[in-house]
C-alpha cells in the first residue's frame, strides 16, 4: 500500500533533473521530494540501456526504502530504455519525462518537430516512434547533442563555448524546417535561454519541466496519492559523488538552505 504521505521520489544521472524537481516543488507545494543523482555514473546518455537499466533500478529501490510513494524518472535517457522495466520491477507507481511532452505536442498543430537529447535517448528511437504515431504528418528530426550534457554539469550555462555548441547543432538540425524544438533532456532546460537567442521567431522551445510537473500532479491526484496538507519536512537531495558544481546549481534551484548529501548506494548494500 502506497504512503500518501511519503515523498514523491525522483533521480538523474546529475543536475538536470532537478529542473523537474523544481517544477514539481512549485506545481505541488504541499509534497516533499528525495532526489538522488548519479553523479558517479553520469552522463547516461553514453551508457548502455543494460547499464542504465541497472542504475535506475538501484536508484529506485533505495529511494522507496527511503519511503518514496512514487517514482519520477527525472532523465530522458532513463525514461527512454528504463520506464517499462522499471514499472515491471516496482511495488509503487512509476512516471517519465517523455509521455507528457507526447501528450502536450498531440494539442499542437506542427509542420515541424525537432528533438535534441542524448544518444541513448535518439538512438532508442522512443520519440521517432511516438511522435510518428501520435502526428503521422509532420515533420520530425531527432539529433544526438552529445556535448550538452558534459558542459552543464561543469556549470557552462552561458558564454562562448555553450554558444559555439548550440550553433553548431542547429547547423544540424534543418532548423528552417522546425516549428517545435523539444529539449529532450532534463539538463537542457538549464541553458533554454541560450537556445532561445539562437532561434529564429517561428520555432517554439517546449520547455519540459513545468509540462512534466503538471501531468504527475494530475496523475497522482487520480490514485489519490497527494497531500492534503503542507509538509514541513525539508526536501532531500544525495548524490552518489559530491561534487561542488552540483551544489552550486542545485542552490539555484533551491536557495541555499538545500542540504545536499553524498551517499554512494553503489560502494554498500543499501538501496538494494
Amino acid at each position: 500500500m502506497n504512503n500518501l504521505n511519503g515523498p514523491i521520489g525522483l533521480f538523474d544521472s546529475g543536475v538536470g533533473g532537478l529542473t523537474v524537481a523544481r517544477a514539481i516543488a512549485r506545481r505541488l507545494p504541499n509534497e516533499r521530494i528525495i532526489y538522488f543523482g548519479d553523479t558517479a555514473h553520469l552522463p547516461y546518455g553514453e551508457k548502455s540501456p543494460e547499464a542504465i537499466k541497472s542504475f535506475s533500478l538501484k536508484i529506485s529501490n533505495h529511494l522507496i526504502k527511503n519511503g518514496a510513494k512514487a517514482i519520477v524518472i527525472a532523465c530522458n535517457s532513463a525514461s527512454s530504455v528504463g520506464f517499462e522495466y522499471l514499472e515491471s520491477k516496482l511495488s509503487v507507481p512509476v512516471f517519465n519525462v517523455i509521455d507528457p511532452l507526447i501528450e502536450e505536442l498531440k494539442k499542437v498543430k506542427s509542420s515541424g518537430i525537432g528533438v535534441w537529447g542524448t544518444r541513448a535517448t535518439i538512438n532508442s528511437k522512443v520519440y521517432a516512434t511516438k511522435l510518428k504515431k501520435a502526428l503521422p504528418e509532420t515533420y520530425v528530426h531527432c539529433l544526438p547533442t552529445p556535448l550538452l550534457v558534459p558542459l552543464i554539469e561543469e556549470n557552462h550555462l552561458s558564454g562562448e563555448i555553450i554558444d559555439s555548441v548550440i550553433q553548431y547543432y542547429l547547423k544540424k538540425s534543418n532548423i528552417n524546417h522546425l516549428e517545435h524544438l523539444v529539449l529532450a533532456c532534463t539538463h537542457y532546460p538549464l541553458i533554454s535561454t541560450q537556445i532561445s537567442k539562437h532561434l529564429n521567431a517561428k520555432v517554439t522551445l517546449m520547455r519540459t519541466p513545468n509540462i512534466v510537473a503538471d501531468s504527475i500532479a494530475i496523475k497522482l491526484k487520480e490514485r489519490g496519492l497527494l497531500q492534503k496538507e503542507k509538509n514541513y519536512f525539508n526536501h532531500d537531495f544525495s548524490v552518489s559523488d559530491y561534487t561542488d558544481t552540483f551544489k552550486k546549481i542545485s542552490q539555484v534551484f533551491f536557495g541555499d538552505g538545500i542540504q545536499l548529501k553524498e551517499n554512494n548506494i553503489w560502494a554498500s548494500t543499501n538501496g538494494i
